[in-house]
């Protein structure tokens, strides 16, 4: 039978957890695997085993749920009160959803070690056991584990550095969720009106206030060797780090058709963890594979961890060409095939850069691009055009469809809200009869008479439905946002037939 403990008021009491998953192991690779068969591991017997295990280093308020944790690997574990005085911390350099010393916590007997309850009430923190029978954290660490997991499948980093990224998005859906009792909220509402949050003491008095101690040859310790301020030693290594030549080994142009010939296998293999595995791979064989960080990019679900692989590529791509070679081939660049790596990274990066907001950014990529190849065999001037509209940079969208005097859908409608935009009614009808003749499909789904598909079309031929879904799916919010631009497309076709 379980004992239910009952507290009254937040960081009354919290719950330490040290915990080795017994499902998430790193390969000799550095990235995280997954076995379906439960490990026989703990934190006690690890030491033992030939793997190296996830390790969870938890702290929970008992009153709220509301946590806060770290990751770790059995081979690189924190020191617990190195990981004590950051759960604690409010200030720390990131978003946090707890802090201050609690009245009591609950220290599990399997990291009971020397020195730990001593230093615990030299801050008048009271420690205790979980009495007999007491569910201490159970959930939680399935709860952490579970969407871990499933953050996982819209990730490629899958490093310990990677796995430690997803933290934040497990608090958003286990913590801060708005479709869910936030218990954040319930944390910062209960707290006492006096006494608490408690401060915890700078870092090098707290660490003073613990003996060294470890829990045998688990490899769980106290205290760790390193006890000066962590400010001081983390500034050392930011100026370390400057100094520092990259870390990269010398070009190789053998290395480098070798890695291309397995992102080519890559782009064929349907599972998604080969494939991934294909593309590491080709990085460990050239770090200037750029096609091996597009592709990871590509399988990448988070923004930000796509914005940053496609930046990679990028650099790949352009250290691995060389400055002289811009000099000498742009104008005609797509003409040489290892040009197309970089071409790739740059769209996707500049993709990217437009949805983070950073979008002067994504619109100078964009024309550096079709600097560098005028034939433009990407389709860049139909994204280039749009990003310009909503912009407001008319003339240099006028420039642009002046260079680019085309028949295609994308780029005579833009013409002709160009023209509408510019008051120019008699020119404007004539340029929207142009587009409508050009692609009939497009009023429907910039109307919204037809809905655009999540799952956009992979080809196109001029004049199709696919060319129309493409089309709308980037200029919607530029005819939205235009005043009047929705109201007159209506009233020019309301007279014609639409095409269903």
């Amino acid at each position: 039978m379980q004992h239910r403990v009952v507290t009254e008021y937040s960081n009354e009491l919290h719950q330490l957890l040290v915990s080795v998953s017994k499902h998430f192991y790193f390969g000799s690779d550095g990235n995280v695997r997954y076995q379906e068969k439960p490990m026989d591991v703990n934190i006690k017997n690890c030491y033992k085993s030939r793997k190296e295990h996830l390790v969870y280093y938890i702290l929970r308020d008992h009153f709220s749920g509301t946590f806060t944790f770290q990751i770790a690997t059995t081979k690189r574990l924190v020191p617990l009160a190195d990981f004590l005085h950051y759960a604690w911390s409010e200030d720390v350099g990131e978003e946090k959803f707890i802090w201050g010393m609690p009245d009591f916590i609950f220290i599990p007997q399997m990291i009971t070690m020397d020195g730990l309850f001593s230093g615990l009430n030299n801050i008048h923190v009271n420690p205790l056991h979980p009495p007999s029978g007491f569910a201490s954290g159970i959930r939680i660490i399935r709860d952490i584990e579970d969407s871990l997991s499933f953050f996982m499948n819209r990730t490629v980093d899958h490093r310990l550095e990677g796995m430690s990224k997803l933290r934040f998005e497990v608090y958003d859906y286990l913590i801060n969720s708005s479709y869910r009792d936030n218990i954040f909220v319930k944390w910062q509402t209960n707290l006492p009106s006096e006494g608490h949050p408690r401060i915890v003491p700078p870092y090098p008095d707290f660490i003073r206030l613990f003996s060294k101690g470890d829990a045998g040859n688990s490899g769980l310790v106290l205290v760790g060797k390193e006890q000066k301020d962590k400010g001081v030693q983390q500034e050392k290594q930011k100026l370390k780090k400057k100094k520092a030549a990259p870390d990269y080994p010398s070009f190789s142009e053998e290395k480098l058709s070798q890695a291309q010939e397995l992102i080519y296998d890559a782009w064929e293999e349907p599972n998604r963890q080969k494939c991934l595995a294909l593309a590491r791979k080709a990085l460990r064989i050239s770090p200037y594979c750029a096609d091996a960080y597009n592709l990871l990019a590509e399988k990448s679900e988070s923004m930000e961890e796509r914005q940053d692989l496609y930046q990679k590529g990028v650099q790949a791509g352009r250290t691995a060409l060389g400055d002289l070679f811009f000099k000498k081939h742009a104008g005609h660049f797509w003409g040489y095939l290892e040009t197309r790596p970089y071409m790739r990274a740059l769209a996707g990066l500049s993709e990217c850069l437009w949805k983070n907001g950073q979008r002067q950014k994504a619109i100078g990529n964009y024309q550096k691009m079709l600097q560098l190849n005028p034939n433009d065999n990407q389709g860049i001037r139909y994204i280039l055009i749009n990003c310009l509209l909503a912009e407001a940079m008319d003339g240099e969208a006028e420039k642009l469809l002046s260079e680019y005097q085309e028949s295609s859908c994308f780029m005579l409608y833009s013409q002709a809200l160009l023209s509408f935009r510019n008051l120019d009614r008699g020119k404007s009808t004539k340029r929207l009869k142009q587009a409508i003749d050009s692609n009939r499909y497009v009023p429907n789904y910039l109307l919204g008479l037809k809905r655009i598909p999540w799952f956009l079309p992979a080809g196109y031929s001029w004049g199709s439905e696919e060319e129309a879904v493409l089309y709308a799916s980037d200029a919607y919010d530029v005819w939205k946002d235009t005043s009047g631009a929705l109201d007159w497309l209506a009233d020019e076709i309301k007279n014609g037939p639409m095409e269903n």
